[in-house]
């Protein structure tokens, strides 16, 4: 009988209990699971005694500022606080990633510098950091998952705003409970967290009923911008800078979504350019392909089905054009 992957979680529970000042980050441009599973966890510790601050590169995206938290304890990498929040810290979780340039250019430095304690908690493949505690779990769905199951595997006590913060990156990791590691055992696991008092249809509500008239506006602009390759198997949705012009990365949450939505689109992306010069894409992949080869290839990571990269003064049309050949194994396959 195959062990769960799991079981290691209690034991590094009861170790982060020997710490009294924790740090959480996650990676730059979060989303739903690095701001679920950072909340969750903040309030877990929070409710162990501990003093607890999440420290990031970028704010709590717009649709995820319900979510129950003290402001003071989130902390941006480039305010004055940021120093002093990390240097009093004698443990560091690092959640949703593993490779430490994801933590973004403010917050590297902090965590290179770091002498106390690291964790890290995180569901993709292939880690690349150097930590005392690695907890990677590439089987479960969310990063936000691997919270939860230490929490209930530990027994400890699981808060109603623990369990809205886990709860929300479970349903965004899981696509809505769509994507492929959505199973039985991560339904069961919802189920308990809606039993501490996660409430599913508000939370869909304010994650997913969140866009801003601008952002739609956008959309449709994007959605003029598709383009099809290889006999419509790839659906990439391009905006140039001139078309971001006053925009931010925020404004296109899930627009990548809607290139899988086409009938026989394999593999989607979205491609930006921003006005600083840096490219970002997003690629998405049914279950049968996959993409993390392309976005390595770039300097990104991620999953097999959803991955991501960024590249400084990039060249948008030379990024397009090496996506489409890159694309052609992958369908082939």
């Amino acid at each position: 009988m195959k062990q769960s992957p799991y079981l290691q979680l209690p034991s590094t529970w009861a170790t982060l209990q020997g710490f009294h000042q924790i740090v959480i980050s996650s990676h730059l441009d979060p989303d739903g699971d690095s701001i679920g599973s950072a909340i969750g966890l903040y309030h877990l510790l929070l409710a162990q005694g501990k003093i607890v601050s999440i420290v990031n590169q970028h704010p709590i995206p717009k649709n995820l500022t319900f979510l129950p938290l003290d402001k003071q304890a989130y902390v941006l990498a480039d305010s004055p606080d940021a120093q002093d929040v990390i240097s009093g810290a004698d443990a560091w979780c690092i959640l949703d990633l593993n490779a430490p340039q994801r933590l973004g250019p403010n917050l590297r430095p902090f965590f290179d510098m770091f002498k106390g304690t690291s964790f890290v908690f995180d569901h993709h493949v292939e880690p690349m950091i150097n930590v005392h505690s690695l907890n990677v779990i590439t089987e479960a769905s969310s990063t936000c998952e691997i919270i939860a199951r230490m929490a209930f595997d530990s027994g400890i006590n699981v808060s109603s705003d623990a369990a809205h913060g886990l709860y929300t990156g479970i349903m965004t990791d899981t696509g809505g409970f769509r994507h492929p590691r959505t199973n039985a055992d991560v339904m069961r696991l919802t189920a308990l967290l809606m039993d501490c008092g996660a409430d599913p249809v508000m939370i869909y509500d304010k994650v997913m009923n969140a866009q801003s008239f601008g952002s739609m506006k956008l959309l449709g602009a994007a959605l003029s911008n598709l383009r099809l390759e290889h006999d419509g198997s790839l659906i990439l949705m391009i905006m140039r800078k001139e078309d971001l012009a006053g925009y931010s990365s925020e404004d296109l949450e899930g627009f990548v979504n809607y290139t899988l939505s086409i009938a026989g689109a394999k593999i989607g992306g979205l491609i930006t350019e921003w006005p600083d010069g840096t490219v970002k894409m997003s690629l998405r992949a049914k279950p049968q392909y996959e993409v993390r080869s392309i976005i390595e290839h770039f300097g990104g990571g991620g999953h097999m089905q959803a991955a991501g990269a960024r590249v400084k003064e990039g060249n948008i049309d030379h990024i397009i054009q090496t996506i489409i050949d890159l694309t052609q194994s992958s369908i082939n396959k």
